[in-house]
Order: structure tokens, then sequence, then C-alpha cells
């Protein structure tokens, strides 16, 4: 049972990161949302990788423009998308890093479960408002892990564009988004810091209590 002042922590914990968090749900729906895709390079339209990130976008584009479904149902269709094209498992394993090792098989299947359904609902709660920009994709770059950064930016009429790296892993066999690097700050490093300084000070029962607590600002799903 968390404490009184876990708790209290927890509200603290979940203002602090809003913005960063922010600025990565705004960039990834706007990525994945209504844009106008420019021609793709024919070296990068023959990637997998590439094909792969930019139909997540086309598929988003389907949902978010279907007028002849509500609200909800689009949010759910997007939630349902974003789960099946990240790696929502090993992302949430990656972000407590050595903690995971302390975790308890509870605590982890609590952890595991509330961390998507919070990356899940901040994205999904961040619909429309995104129209006529253009989606770039400028190159593929394999790492020595052999995963690959899909390097994109979105190109805006008014705002300054938005450079966006899509890191894609295979798993098994299929293909899924494993970090998203906006403007050079990726979501797993940064995400990371913040989930290391709660544990640190609260340990794993505070981390669960502050996403609980996060995810109670969002309405219910489904």
């Amino acid at each position: 049972m968390a404490s009184v002042d876990t708790i209290n922590m927890s509200e603290r914990w979940v203002k602090r990161p809003v913005r960063i968090v922010k600025r990565f749900a705004l960039s990834i729906v706007g990525l994945l949302a209504l844009t106008v895709f420019a021609p793709t390079p024919a070296a990068w339209a023959q990637s997998e990788e590439a094909a792969f990130v930019q139909g997540l976008a086309d598929e988003a584009i389907r949902v978010l423009q279907d007028d002849s479904k509500g609200l909800q149902e689009r949010e759910a269709a997007f939630r349902e998308l974003l789960e099946g094209g990240f790696a929502m498992e090993k992302i949430g394993r990656f972000v407590v890093g050595r903690f995971w090792r302390q975790m308890s098989p509870d605590q982890r299947r609590d952890y595991q479960r509330l961390f998507s359904e919070w990356i899940l609902r901040s994205y999904a709660a961040r619909l429309g408002g995104y129209a006529g920009q253009e989606f770039v994709v400028d190159k593929i770059k394999t790492t020595k892990q052999k995963d690959v950064f899909v390097r994109t930016r979105i190109v805006q009429d008014k705002s300054p564009e938005i450079r966006c790296d899509w890191r894609v892993r295979r798993l098994g066999e299929t293909l899924k988004v494993i970090d998203v690097v906006v403007e050079g700050v990726s979501m797993l490093t940064t995400q990371r810091s913040e989930f290391t300084a709660v544990i640190n000070k609260h340990g794993p029962d505070g981390l669960i209590e502050a996403l609980n607590t996060r995810l109670s600002k969002y309405p219910a799903s489904g």
C-alpha cells in the first residue's frame, strides 16, 4: 500500500512530465494523423520499415477521417492502431531498466498494464487539429542492433518543421516501433529518467501508484 507521501509525490510527478509527454504525444499524433504525404524517394519506398511507418500513418488517416463513427469510437480504433504498431511490453520493460528484476510478478503485471494503458490513452486523447501538413521520409539508417531508424519530418506552413526518427525492430515476423526520437530527444530515455527518479525514491509501488493517478486524469476507455 502506497503511503500518503507517495500519493502526494504521485500528484507532483504526474504534473512534471506533462510537457514532455504532451510534446511526444502531439508529435506522434501529428506524424501519424491528418497529413498529406509527399512522394517518398524510390530508395526509401523499397524499405520494409519505411513502408511500415507510412502504413501506420495511412491507417491513422483512415481512422481519424471516418466521420461515420463518433469521437469515442475513433479514439478506440486509434488506440488499437498504436497498440498494434508499438512494442508496448518491450518499451515498458526498458523504461524501468534494472528495477525490472526487483519487481515481483504481480508488480510487473500491474506496471505493464498501467504503462501501456497510460501511453495509449495519452496519445489517443489528442485527436484532430492536424490538416495539410506534409509528411516526408528522408532516409533510413540501420543500427548495430539491426534496428532501423526511419527518419522523417513533418513540414508545416506556419510552424517550424518537426523532425522525428522512428526506431523499428523486427520481433519474430512482425515489425514494431520501439522508440520515437522527436528533435533528437528519445521517448525511451526521457521516460526512463522520469521512472528511475520515482522508483529510486518510492520503489515500484510508488511508480504503480503514480501511473494509477495519471490514468485517473483520463476518462475510462471503451
